[in-house]
């Protein structure tokens, strides 16, 4: 290593010549990587009496939209590699011996510049002191060993990206959290849909969104909301968007459940807000997230009548925040 940094711009050469003779033992971290990258990897790692570690994220998303490659990931247990699943690794890190650099680059032919179309990429050769910097903190965090029948199971779910039905079953795991918001992302960009989020009084309430639900909205007019669309829900007291729901009618006015429920419940509220739509859950996690309001960039002053429009990237940023954190 070298006891100053150097900027990198094309991290193919460097990578290259470092892979070609490997001075000590190997450690990388992508959450991408092409075929073609494996694939040198796994012939460097032939060659070599040296251990080769790499820790990547095995997201089905990534493999259905051709970033992250389950071959690829073979050819690396066929030459020894062993491969740690760590969640949300998004680090690019490289130590190969006594060289190693960080970056912006992914271990992809776009990422590491040897593809027709490169990306504009960056990074850094490390000083000795920071390379073991880096090295302790990439080996701290949390992960699990990669066998063959976790590549198995990583592709089967790629393949069932986007193809999982549009309501929630009553609980959460990693999978199903990232499927529904696979789907609602697609959904989201039906023109045909509106997207919203709705203020809703008290507490959050995470089980009663997990059924078949209902909102009520102001007196000031008959509501936008109309059946197809998509509706972030916000807790008023704590400003937590927790939620996600599907509208399935359009907004009815004082109907008979709710004259009923009023009755029992409040009787006020009848007439403060006397229309109502009814939901289906689309991705309500099993415990209240740490998604604020001010993360998907609305104002409270945007939200005098209760609800507001979302544009499509503000919604799509909360639907991956909240799968994201429903993963933790």
């Amino acid at each position: 290593m070298t006891n100053a940094s150097q900027l990198i711009e094309h991290a193919h050469a460097w990578i290259s010549e470092a892979l070609s003779a490997p001075d000590g033992p190997v450690l990388v971290t992508s959450p991408f990587l092409s075929y073609e990258v494996c694939r040198q990897l796994s012939d460097a790692a032939d060659r070599s009496t040296h251990s080769f570690v790499l820790s990547t994220t095995l997201n089905p998303s990534a493999v259905a939209n051709g970033y992250l490659s389950v071959q690829g990931l073979h050819l690396l247990l066929d030459a020894g590699v062993e491969i740690r699943h760590t969640e949300r690794l998004h680090a690019k890190c490289f130590i190969v011996g006594s060289k190693a650099m960080v970056g912006s680059a992914n271990l992809t032919g776009s990422g590491l510049g040897f593809s027709t179309s490169a990306n504009r990429e960056l990074g850094v050769h490390l000083t000795n002191e920071q390379a073991d910097e880096a090295h302790r903190i990439t080996v701290s965090w949390p992960a699990k060993t990669v066998m063959r029948t976790d590549l198995e199971e990583l592709l089967n779910e790629a393949k069932n990206v986007g193809r999982i039905g549009r309501t929630q079953d009553k609980t959460l795991d990693a999978s199903s959290a990232l499927q529904l918001a696979e789907r609602l992302l697609l959904d989201a960009r039906d023109p045909q849909r509106s997207l919203w989020l709705k203020l809703e009084y008290g507490e959050p309430a995470l089980d009663g969104w997990r059924e078949q639900s209902w909102f009520a909205s102001p007196k000031k007019g008959k509501p936008g909301f109309r059946a197809g669309d998509l509706v972030f829900i916000c807790a008023k007291a704590t400003g937590d968007c927790y939620a996600i729901v599907e509208v399935v009618d359009d907004p009815e006015y004082q109907p008979d459940f709710y004259v009923k429920w009023a009755a029992s419940n409040d009787t006020a509220a009848l007439a403060r807000w006397p229309w109502t739509n009814k939901t289906t859950p689309r991705l309500v996690p099993d415990s209240l997230m740490e998604l604020k309001l001010s993360e998907i960039g609305v104002s409270g002053q945007a939200l005098q009548n209760g609800h507001v429009r979302l544009k499509l990237d503000q919604f799509s940023a909360g639907v991956r925040a909240l799968a994201r954190l429903a993963t933790a």
